[in-house]
């Protein structure tokens, strides 16, 4: 599927995900992709930023529609049940598959000056980003950090064709 890397999409998985994300729709949807002995699984997660956003909206100005917050909880528990977490999903309702300066900012570690380091929050995971155009799944890339130039690259594309699921 798409430019080649190193990853395990197989028509489950992908078809999986891409419901979850449609069925979002016109919200932002994410999940995680964990690896489970080898084999990678798509674990549905929900969208907080709408409660994070009612609480404190100075803080938090965003909502689902162009924005997403995985609960911390998902990541614990896929950490308790000794899943690795090989890819953080997300959707784009009505835009492209493209990683976004908030998606960059999200992705990063805080920095208090130009002096930090960049970092990935989560080393070693990379971040898929599905387009979806009037509730269906477009087209996807995924983006893995490089640590040299301190930067997200896309690393692999996938078309529509890839995405089509069973309904």
């Amino acid at each position: 599927m798409g430019e080649s890397t190193q990853t395990a999409w197989t028509p489950e998985l992908v078809s999986e995900m891409v419901r979850w994300l449609e069925d979002a729709y016109p919200c932002e949807g994410c999940g995680l992709v964990v690896d489970v002995d080898g084999q990678w699984e798509f674990r549905a997660c929900d969208n907080v930023i709408d409660k994070y956003h009612e609480l404190d909206p100075e803080t938090y100005p965003r909502t689902s529609r162009d924005f997403y917050m995985i609960d911390p909880r998902a990541f614990m528990k896929a950490e308790d049940r000794g899943e690795d977490v090989a890819i953080i999903v997300h959707s784009h309702p009505d835009a492209g598959d493209y990683f976004s300066d908030a998606d960059i900012d999200a992705a990063l570690m805080p920095r208090q000056s130009e002096d930090d380091p960049v970092e990935p929050l989560y080393p070693g995971t990379d971040y898929l980003v599905v387009s979806i155009r009037e509730g269906k799944a477009r087209e996807a890339s995924l983006y893995r950090f490089d640590d040299e130039r301190e930067e997200f690259d896309r690393v692999e594309k996938l078309a529509e064709e890839d995405l089509r699921h069973a309904s």
